[in-house]
């Protein structure tokens, strides 16, 4: 092969590398030669062998990536088909990542070069040049660490949750590095502009992508957040040998998930509320007819409830009210909203809840429960109009159950701090929430109390009754076990 001269630029640390010439096109060179040169200069700086294993390693990589942009450019109309590989390759999908990594251990093998240093972070020196180049930079090591449900890129930071606080990594991200990772990760949203300053994405091995850019952040410091859920097991056994439920209240829990009561998870982020809801929906009546509406697809019931006939319907507040009218005539037992935004979202619940309808499942971000039917309801008529107090009698008619989740200081671990009742006196037009299960953060364990409104008898008789007997023995039991002190009842101010 011809020798072909190359262009160089000094970068900020005095190295040689490979820049277009006046056509814009990368010249082809001799990797071996170069990575020598390179060394050399290394050397000569003075530089510590840990630098100049990284430097030599980043360089090894944009020569790998000028390989194989030259090869595809002269395959000629090949440019599009690798695009759309690497933009499948980012999210997750294992035949294009081992398209990639193939390619790159051949070229690898090619020039003796598979026992070349890499960064610790990195599996291995092709795992390392494939995420440098095509996959995901610094933020590839937290993909493999099932216990770490968070990972963000503030600037050029990368950070890790671990061990419940987020932690600073070693491995930087470059601005320009930052926008290839954000312009691949929309390619297969076109529907979504590049130029968008707040961008919600779905991986397809399941993490979801926040990007925050300018205007929204300061300058150089764009945002990236990356969620994963590390449950394995959507169990409330799981859940109980994590510490977020009490073991002891597993048999009553799992009767109130199945007599058909209506049931919001509230809480802020990360607390566990979709998890629970899933562990929830895993209990339900199998046959029952299902419609799911998520504003992204997060809970994988085609998997985890294959058999069942629950349709899953992707809609943000824009788009749902076009199908609002079709819902309510939709054949479906019951409803379930993976998370419920705005108020043309649990309108719509309210609206389907309050034709008799069982089974539904919400999740919000309200933390107040005591106030919850007055800042649904507030939520509903800002959006959707309408009287604010016959509004807050609806949305305490609808919902039955609350279930409250919080994190504690060490953010790994979640807890249920409270299950509320909400019950509605049709005489007096009274509203009160009822607290039957309570955390306490002193002795990290819970009370309860036997409470329950006749309103939820009369539910249960139209639903299974015989498992609303089970929920209500075993609640007997623990409240006689493990007597809640203090408030137990509240009246809102904006009951009458």
């Amino acid at each position: 092969m011809d020798k072909v001269e190359v262009k160089v630029k000094k970068c900020a640390k005095g190295f040689d590398l490979p820049v277009p010439n006046n056509s814009g096109e990368i010249g082809e060179f001799y990797i071996d030669e170069y990575i020598e040169s390179l060394a050399g200069k290394v050397n000569v700086a003075g530089s510590s062998s840990s630098f100049s294993e990284n430097e030599k390693f980043v360089s090894l990589c944009r020569a790998t990536e000028t390989h194989f942009k030259k090869q595809w450019k002269e395959g000629g109309g090949n440019e599009q088909k690798i695009l759309e590989r690497q933009t499948k390759a980012i999210i997750g999908m294992a035949d294009h990542v081992n398209y990639f990594k193939d390619i790159i251990e051949k070229y690898l093998d090619e020039n003796h070069l598979l026992k070349y240093p890499f960064p610790k972070y990195y599996k291995n020196l092709t795992d390392g040049i494939f995420h440098e180049v095509w996959g995901l930079a610094g933020i590839s090591p937290w993909m493999d660490m099932a216990e770490s449900s968070s990972a963000k890129i503030i600037g050029d930071r990368i950070y890790f949750m671990i061990g419940g606080k987020m932690v600073l990594q070693m491995q930087k991200i470059s601005p320009e590095r930052f926008s290839a990772l954000k312009k691949a990760l929309l390619l297969l949203t076109p529907e979504i502009s590049q130029a968008s300053s707040n961008i919600e994405i779905l991986m397809h091995s399941g993490e979801r992508v926040t990007i925050y850019d300018s205007p929204l952040t300061k300058p150089g410091q764009h945002i990236m957040v990356f969620r994963k859920y590390i449950v394995e097991k959507y169990t409330l056994d799981e859940q109980a040998k994590r510490g977020t439920v009490p073991f002891e209240a597993i048999k009553m829990l799992e009767s109130l998930a199945k007599v058909g009561f209506n049931i919001l998870f509230c809480g802020a982020v990360r607390t566990g509320k979709t998890t629970m809801l899933t562990i929830f929906e895993m209990l339900e009546d199998p046959e029952l007819e299902g419609v799911m509406i998520e504003t992204n697809a997060e809970i994988p019931l085609h998997s985890l409830m294959a058999h069942s006939p629950i349709m899953q319907l992707i809609a943000d507040g824009d788009s749902l009210g076009s199908i609002a009218k079709q819902l309510m005539r939709s054949d479906g037992d019951y409803i379930i909203c993976g998370e419920a935004r705005d108020g043309n979202m649990l309108g719509l619940m309210v609206d389907i809840a309050n034709r008799g309808t069982r089974h539904c499942k919400s999740t919000v971000h309200l933390t107040d429960v005591a106030d919850l039917p007055y800042d649904i309801a507030n939520m509903i008529v800002n959006d959707r109009g309408g009287s604010l107090s016959h509004t807050i009698i609806k949305v305490a008619k609808s919902f039955h159950y609350v279930f409250e989740f919080i994190q504690l200081k060490d953010r790994s671990k979640k807890r249920l701090k409270g299950i509320y009742e909400i019950r509605y006196d049709h005489k007096n037009y009274r509203i009160s929430i009822h607290q039957i299960l309570k955390y306490d953060f002193k002795n990290d364990n819970w009370t309860f109390d036997f409470s329950i409104g006749e309103d939820k008898d009369a539910i249960a008789r139209q639903e299974n009754h015989k498992l609303f007997l089970s929920f209500k023995n075993e609640l007997q039991k623990l409240s006689v076990k493990y007597p809640m002190k203090g408030e137990k009842v509240a009246v809102p101010f904006y009951s009458k």
